[in-house]
């Protein structure tokens, strides 16, 4: 089975991911995270408040790596699904169309900082049987956050970065922040 927890950042989807594992766990059930090597913030998995779980870091394409992690364990979280490749998609896609009795859970960006959709999270959420929405609240206005807004220039979709790069915006807002941001560029 395969469950995707997405959403925007700081909305809390590591620690519903880590949450989720934890009760596999308590369970007795063998459970692996999974992190991209993308991410080099800590060997860790950390959530933005803290929590910490430990994980096994992989290439993003590495199929022989994650297909080890698989054969080991009944229950593999991902955490930041969105850096993964078209390598971890295609394993997902035929352990789920198999009718395995492993459970992944992914956990990734849904879209980038400027509302596109991020890597492979739109593919998977297509083939999930399970999948959770999740908003931050936005910094400004304080209704649901749709949208991780970027607060440093980018040259690339791919930033890796906490509430130094990011924060959390409605649409509303981001839109007021960027043509804020425009009209101190003509100025």
């Amino acid at each position: 089975m395969l469950e995707v927890i997405t959403g925007g950042m700081f909305a809390g989807k590591t620690d519903e991911l880590i949450r989720r594992l934890e009760r596999h766990s308590i369970a007795r059930r063998r459970v692996a995270l999974v992190k991209p090597d993308l991410d080099t913030r800590t060997t860790k998995v950390r959530t933005h408040n803290g929590k910490e779980f430990d994980s096994i870091t992989v290439g993003c394409n590495d199929p022989v790596g994650i297909e080890q992690i698989i054969a080991q364990n009944e229950v593999i979280g991902f955490d930041e699904g969105e850096f993964f490749g078209e390598t971890l998609y295609q394993l997902l896609k035929a352990y789920e169309q198999s009718g395995t009795d492993k459970i992944f859970i992914v956990g990734g960006l849904d879209m980038d900082s400027e509302g596109e959709p991020f890597g492979i999270m739109p593919q998977l959420m297509a083939i999930a049987s399970r999948i959770t929405k999740l908003h931050a609240v936005c910094e400004n206005c304080f209704e649901p956050a749709n949208i991780s807004y970027s607060l440093v220039e980018k040259k690339a979709q791919v930033l890796v970065g906490g509430k130094d790069k990011y924060k959390a915006l409605c649409w509303k807002c981001a839109a007021a922040e960027k043509k804020k941001k425009t009209q101190n560029i003509q100025d």
